[in-house]
């Protein structure tokens, strides 16, 4: 069977940098697009960051299933050859600043006035016309998730991982998707994806209606579940564990196991405000008992947990239960990145991250092929 391939026959140049707007052409590229990744001629800044004897990490983690051409963007002869790739693209992808679009006529105005039916997919910081910057951890500070991850000791925050960055990345795939596929889009369309905003709605979500509705929020506890308890990380024998078991209907199969350090029977609200003294009650039976003994029991009563395993640890899991997950194998022992949906137990088909091109005067029509 085949995977959907919804995109074949589309063009998608991505001009982006760094992670949000790779994950963006990474995911229209796994459904069918051709993606041409165009680097500086010393390639994409993300190629130096840390990685292993295959190269950065994180460039190889984004930029699966594209090609790739090296254009000096202030070059004239560049500039053209860049023109030409637009001329036969269906949408372009960018994460610079306004005012680096605007030097480089890479805003929608100018881009629209010659290529008119083009897609202009924008990550932006605050909003396309806005000349701020952002990264990821900015992200979660200016949004208010880092207050709502904060520490127990109230300290605010940043989460591993850059989800800012991939949450935006899938809103601008999405968008830029539905935008190809609509027969009917208007013309001259520019698609604005402020991280800002995909962080108030994805991160922070329930607590950006509360902000709303209330004027109010609830600061980070730690480990701690946001709104149930107990629900934390536990220490065990051997390492550690997280119970999910605030919800009354896991509550009420967890206390008899607690025996008297669970004390009188509670509400969920005055779990609530008791926090410290549920989780203590908790630990106290985790501390007797192996990960994996805590596991097997409370996966014997219906009540969620897991252990908390290292990424080589959460690798060698998973690929054990879930073949083909996670990462593929190409020949010479690279890692690839796999697309973590399937159709009918089929995935889409990754080829690894293109290789750093090299900055030539060849046509890029061709050199991106």
């Amino acid at each position: 069977m085949s995977t959907p391939q919804p995109l074949r026959g589309r063009r998608v140049i991505d001009l982006s940098q760094y992670i949000a707007g790779a994950v963006c052409g990474q995911v229209l590229a796994d459904y069918g697009a051709d993606v041409v990744k165009v680097e500086p001629p010393g390639g994409d800044p993300s190629r130096e960051l840390a990685g292993s004897r295959f190269g950065s990490s994180y460039f190889r983690a984004y930029n699966t299933g594209k090609s790739s051409v090296a254009l000096d963007l202030r070059d004239p002869a560049d500039r053209l050859r860049l023109d030409e790739l637009l001329a036969g693209a269906d949408a372009v992808v960018l994460n610079f600043g306004r005012r680096t679009r605007e030097r480089l006529r890479l805003d929608a105005a100018s881009l629209h006035a010659q290529h008119p039916g083009l897609v202009v997919t924008v990550v932006s910081a605050y909003g396309a016309d806005d000349p701020r910057t952002c990264f990821d951890s900015i992200a979660q500070a200016v949004s208010g998730f880092a207050v709502l991850n904060a520490d127990e000791d109230g300290r605010p925050s940043i989460a591993a991982g850059y989800p800012t960055d991939v949450f935006s990345g899938l809103h601008a795939a999405t968008a830029t998707a539905m935008a190809l596929l609509d027969q009917q889009r208007a013309p001259a369309l520019e698609i604005d994806v402020p991280m800002i905003e995909v962080a108030m709605a994805s991160l922070a979500g329930p607590a950006s209606l509360l902000a709303a509705d209330d004027a109010a929020f609830t600061a980070g506890q730690g480990n701690r579940d946001a709104a149930t308890a107990p629900s934390n990380v536990y220490s065990c024998r051997d390492g550690f564990c997280y119970v999910y078991a605030g919800l009354d209907k896991h509550w009420a199969l967890l206390r008899p196991l607690l025996g008297t350090a669970a004390g009188p029977d509670a509400t969920a609200r005055q779990r609530l405000a008791d926090r410290a003294r549920f989780d203590a009650a908790v630990e106290d039976w985790t501390l007797r008992h192996t990960v994996a003994e805590v596991c097997e029991r409370m996966q014997e009563l219906g009540i969620p947990a897991g252990p908390v395993r290292d990424p080589v640890g959460a690798l060698t899991a998973t690929t054990a239960e879930r073949p083909g997950a996670v990462v593929a194998r190409e020949a010479g022992g690279e890692a690839v990145p796999q697309y973590p949906v399937s159709f009918s137990g089929h995935r889409p088909r990754r080829r690894p991250a293109p290789a750093r091109p090299e900055h030539a005067t060849a046509n890029p029509k061709e050199t991106a092929r």
